[in-house]
């Protein structure tokens, strides 16, 4: 580690200016309602969360596994909201903008800890809270998973540190109690122990010791890891390799990291919905992807020596995206904005000790820093409503079928049924095996009293899907309408 560096503000004030940067790009996040993705899973439909917190809710919580995840400290936290809140939609983004800022410092105080170096420290925390990339995290109300478990292994980091100047049981136990809350919030925090040995590389410096001692002092959190990702890969819903090889699954891993840094770097068609197309997984996209990875990659490998920030950011940012690849691949998603989270920091940090020492950093930040704010605030408003966010998904987008059902139910939730009818046939023009968009138009068209179309589509959405209850529960209401 090197030594403090003269003249550094203290580090309490630069964290509560970096509190209070993200407030001033993400405040209006806080005037924005619930969305119609996930949020009802977590929040708005989910009965046991809106009950508030109680004993038998924390017994369900730790049993609970909803939208094929196990997260039971995530539950505890929307819970909690409801105590404070209720469904008022502006408490639930407070907690989510309080998070957030507190991932930033948190960065901030662990960076500076380990480097000595506030303006760099400064520089790149403040990159990694108003980044356009870090919207959807921050606006989604159900990305709590994110912010909550970037929460715990930041402060595992910061942890780390302190256990790094002056080793000691307790503080060992703190860390792997904070690795702990991490996993409990989101399974992805398994790659924690991987991003401590990049740490014992740089700054710390640990690695002199030897890999081996290294991997040794960390064999409790290889081990929880190991559990967590088992647990997580049971519960979980995975593509069968019949319908998704491992061939296209490594194609879509390289693109979609290729596709990340170019984002981190000019953060334009950012969007809640990246549909996995496999015709776009070419064998030119997959060896331009390999071709930038690999050209950063041995950059950063031939710098090691002057600047090994450079090397340890970069495989931050790898390892941290690699949960999240899609080589286990969990639902519809190529990629997601919300997955770069906490990779970004690893890129922050590139770009925080590519520039000179001292308040240089501090002239680039300043130039550096308004357009990315600009940026998340364009983007922001397209988080206000389900409507807005749709359609903000189809301008990037307009041949994807699941944000045009989507949109369908946001116009369905506004009792604008026929809106939403004409919605769910342009999803099932583009994909007439699209089982869940011909129950939504079943619906549509039975609210506006089109029973005969309804209950066509609804059979049609059984026959792709045998066991479609909500299907099945819309076709027996309609019948029932139709012997009145």
């Amino acid at each position: 580690m090197t030594a403090p560096r003269a003249g550094a503000p203290k580090s309490w004030v630069l964290a509560l200016l970096l509190g209070a940067l993200v407030f001033a790009v993400f405040w209006p996040a806080l005037t924005h309602g619930f969305v119609n993705l996930d949020d009802w899973y977590y929040v708005t439909g989910n009965a046991r969360v809106r009950g508030g917190l109680s004993l038998s809710f924390l017994g369900w919580a730790l049993r609970a596994v909803e939208a094929d995840n196990w997260y039971p400290l995530t539950f505890v936290s929307h819970a909690l909201d409801v105590e404070l809140f209720g469904l008022a939609p502006w408490g639930h983004h407070l907690t989510n903008l309080l998070l957030h800022a507190a991932n930033a410092a948190l960065l901030f105080l662990a960076l500076r800890r380990m480097t000595r170096d506030a303006w760099r420290s400064a520089f790149a925390a403040a990159v990694f809270a108003v980044h356009p990339l870090q919207v959807e995290s921050v606006a989604w109300v159900a990305e709590r998973k994110n912010l909550l478990s970037s929460f715990f292994i930041l402060a595992a980091v910061w942890g780390y540190a302190r256990w790094a100047e002056r080793p000691g049981r307790g503080r060992y136990a703190a860390v792997l109690l904070a690795f702990a809350a991490a996993v409990l919030s989101k399974a992805v925090a398994v790659v924690l122990p991987c991003l401590l040995l990049l740490l014992d590389y740089w700054p710390l410096g640990r690695w002199r010791r030897g890999w081996r001692a290294l991997l040794a002092e960390k064999w409790p959190f290889f081990a929880a890891a190991a559990a967590a990702g088992t647990a997580a890969l049971l519960h979980a819903r995975l593509a069968p390799l019949a319908e998704l090889p491992l061939r296209l699954r490594l194609g879509n891993a390289l693109v979609s990291c290729a596709l990340y840094l170019r984002k981190a770097l000019w953060p334009s068609g950012l969007s809640v919905h990246y549909p996995y197309y496999l015709d776009a997984i070419t064998l030119p996209a997959v060896l331009a992807a390999l071709l930038l990875l690999g050209a950063v990659t041995a950059a950063a490998v031939r710098l090691r020596s002057r600047r090994p920030a450079l090397l340890a950011g970069w495989l931050w940012f790898l390892a941290a995206l690699a949960p999240m690849s899609g080589l286990v691949q969990v639902g519809d998603r190529a990629m997601a904005d919300h997955y770069a989270y906490l990779p970004l920091a690893g890129l922050a940090v590139m770009a925080a000790w590519a520039l000179p020492a001292g308040r240089a950093t501090a002239w680039a930040g300043a130039a550096l820093l308004p357009v990315l704010m600009a940026g998340s605030g364009l983007q922001l408003r397209y988080w206000r409503d389900s409507v807005v966010l749709w359609q903000r998904a189809l301008s990037v987008d307009p041949r994807d079928p699941v944000a045009l059902r989507y949109l369908g139910l946001a116009f369905h939730e506004q009792g604008r049924y026929a809106d939403a009818a004409c919605e769910y046939r342009r999803a099932l023009e583009l994909d007439p095996g699209f089982a869940e968009a011909h129950n939504n138009l079943g619906a549509a068209l039975a609210a506006q009293g089109d029973l005969a179309g309804a209950e066509r589509h609804l059979r049609r959405a059984l026959e792709l899907a045998p066991d479609y209850a909500k299907a099945r529960d819309n076709l027996a209401r309609v019948q029932a309408a139709g012997r009145r």
